[in-house]
């Protein structure tokens, strides 16, 4: 990794093995025999490591990991040559699996819980995060949490790295997200339904989506960026006057939404879409200092990543190849 690029911190607390089994048809109590088997190291933080690495930019994964399973994990990583610092737990490191049909053509998903994490896990993990040098350029926390761990965890992270002037990305749902929009995020991610649990109600048509983005900016975070599927996802950002600025000199109240389409493509499997979305934002914004082509980079990395099979996530020459294809018009 070349020093000098910006680093991406990523922070995954319930961290994945991704089994994936592919079938002809699933018939539930008899024997069923696989046609093919496909494991990757899964998480949100890990999946936007895993693009952030593949689209040319410099990151590091922190998390949590335990038993033979943790040490599989870290063996996946290793393979993808992921940079990792992941903290040794009691217990051991879920297992996700993923059922692909061909009739019907469908994904049947069985998603474990996780182990039970200590305290002082998390305590060593924050410092791990804290003190690691050189000090990252972004960081991004997402995905569940681990059975025992405070939903205001994320929250108190969130301040800390702004005590530290460094921006954050939060992807997280229920209690979680709540309590870290409270804390001013630099970013976050909700898909609709995770909109609509936050905000406490239904979210039909496109006013009601521009009004959740604007609803959203004023509860704490500087950029709301809404993942709607195949639909394409809403930015809601500072104005176009204000965007040149810093991070933590953006808010001025105003907020420009903007609505990004994504091409058409041959979808295999949208697991990691929203990751990918993240990553690819990222990237682009490192890339450009434009927040209109960080979404654009995000959204084809969202696409690209629809395209592969399984968690494989995006390719950069396919995120190249779906850019100009992108379509952003303003709301508001």
């Amino acid at each position: 990794m070349n020093p000098r690029r910006p680093l991406v911190a990523t922070v995954t607390l319930n961290p994945s093995l991704d089994e994936w089994v592919y079938l002809v048809r699933l018939q539930p109590g008899a024997l069923n025999r696989a046609t093919g088997f496909a494991r990757y190291p899964g998480g949100k933080g890990i999946n936007v490591s895993r693009v952030v690495h593949e689209l040319g930019g410099r990151t590091i994964a922190f998390g949590l990991a335990g038993g033979d399973d943790g040490t599989i994990l870290r063996h996946a990583m290793r393979r993808l040559s992921i940079a990792h610092r992941l903290v040794t737990i009691p217990g051991s490191t879920r297992n996700n699996y993923k059922i692909r049909t061909e009739s019907p053509r469908a994904l049947t998903e069985i998603n474990t819980a996780g182990p039970r994490v200590p305290a002082i896990h998390l305590r060593t993990l924050a410092s791990r995060l804290f003190a690691f040098r050189p000090c990252p350029r972004y960081v991004v926390l997402s995905g569940s949490l681990p059975p025992g761990v405070p939903q205001t965890i994320y929250a108190r992270w969130i301040r800390a790295m702004q005590r530290r002037g460094i921006p954050v990305l939060l992807d997280t749902s229920g209690e979680a997200l709540r309590f870290g929009l409270r804390a001013g995020p630099w970013c976050i991610k909700p898909n609709r339904q995770e909109a609509e649990e936050l905000l406490g109600r239904r979210l039909r048509g496109r006013r009601q989506l521009v009004r959740a983005v604007q609803e959203l900016r004023h509860q704490g975070a500087v950029i709301v960026m809404l993942s709607l599927g195949a639909e394409g996802a809403l930015m809601g950002c500072p104005t176009t006057r204000s965007a040149a600025g810093i991070p933590g000199s953006w808010w001025d109240g105003q907020t420009d939404v903007w609505w990004a389409t994504p091409p058409s493509v041959r979808v295999d499997s949208t697991v990691g879409a929203g990751d990918s979305l993240i990553g690819g934002f990222l990237v682009g914004w490192m890339a450009t200092r434009s927040l209109l082509e960080a979404f654009r980079c995000g959204i084809a990395s969202g696409a690209a990543t629809a395209m592969t099979p399984g968690t494989e996530l995006c390719h950069r020459r396919d995120v190249q190849r779906l850019l100009r294809r992108v379509r952003i018009q303003r709301l508001v």
